[in-house]
């Protein structure tokens, strides 16, 4: 078993991976992370065979673990923790504060290298059944803002510290896309197989929850009849209540987890996290 870089034809594998092992995983996610940092995205390779992967990204002024699994087959052999002291070790040379999302079986594995808990995250799900609402041509052409990219240029550093608009802007410029701005929020959510859509990245400001209602009926009304998930800060209730009165389900919890110095995030204004 040997590390090294993975490649754009590993992505169909590590599709399979994922599925096997709960992962939610979007092709063209991980082709974005391996576009934006090559040298971040490892795989771990049993006789030519893709066994597991850990991919990185490096914003402005932090990293982040994205992807982290090893087919279920392979696990507790020591793999999954070479592969991740192999990217640890990476984007320590890359920003003083990294962040992950962990499951709650996996928190103690990285509590061991330092990780701690600062947000709890659950996992939301709307399987189309939604509360009557009307929505109009003229709420959605009020959603569809010409001044998209300024807004979230604004707002995502305002809401994490850092300019991670780079990354951001190619991940939503898929042919999948739906994208609202108000001048206080913006919305971005897009197909990520043949049953679901993911929402995220979605942020507004603490105060302007009528945005957020406003995009909240513009996504369920264009996307309602696939599968809708969210991954939502638990300690923002504002928005944990939006999606508890639109029939969401909480499904699952994992844990936002940061290990050194200067995060700083405005979770109030977190509606949805990006993959």
């Amino acid at each position: 078993m040997f590390i090294g870089w993975l490649k754009y034809a590993d992505v169909a594998e590590l599709a399979k991976i994922a599925g096997e092992s709960g992962v939610l995983l979007d092709g063209y996610h991980i082709k974005l992370m391996m576009m934006h940092a090559p040298h971040l995205c490892y795989g771990a390779y049993e006789e030519g065979s893709l066994v597991g992967a850990a991919v990185g990204v490096v914003y402005e002024k932090s990293a982040s673990v994205k992807y982290f699994m090893v087919r279920p087959s392979h696990q507790n052999l020591g793999i999954g923790r070479r592969l991740f002291e192999t990217l640890l070790g990476a984007l320590q040379n890359e920003a003083p504060c990294l962040s992950l999302r962990s499951t709650a079986q996996m928190r103690p594995f990285f509590e061991g290298y330092g990780f701690a808990t600062t947000a709890e995250v659950g996992r939301y799900l709307n399987v189309g059944k939604v509360p009557p609402f009307s929505f109009t041509n003229a709420q959605a052409k009020e959603l569809d803002g010409g001044n998209f990219d300024a807004v979230l240029r604004r707002l995502d550093y305002e809401t994490y510290g850092e300019d991670r608009s780079a990354l951001l802007f190619d991940e939503m410029e898929r042919n999948s896309s739906l994208k609202f701005a108000l001048p206080n929020s913006f919305q971005h959510s897009s197909v990520i197989n043949a049953r679901g859509v993911y929402l995220g990245p979605w942020e507004c400001r603490e105060g302007f929850e009528e945005e957020a209602e406003k995009m909240m009926r513009g996504v369920l009304y264009f996307r309602g009849l696939k599968k809708v998930i969210a991954d939502v800060p638990l300690q923002n209730r504002a928005a944990t209540d939006l999606y508890e009165r639109y029939h969401f389900q909480r499904k699952e919890t994992f844990y936002h987890m940061t290990r050194g110095a200067g995060e700083t995030v405005k979770f109030g204004n977190i509606y949805a996290f990006s993959l």
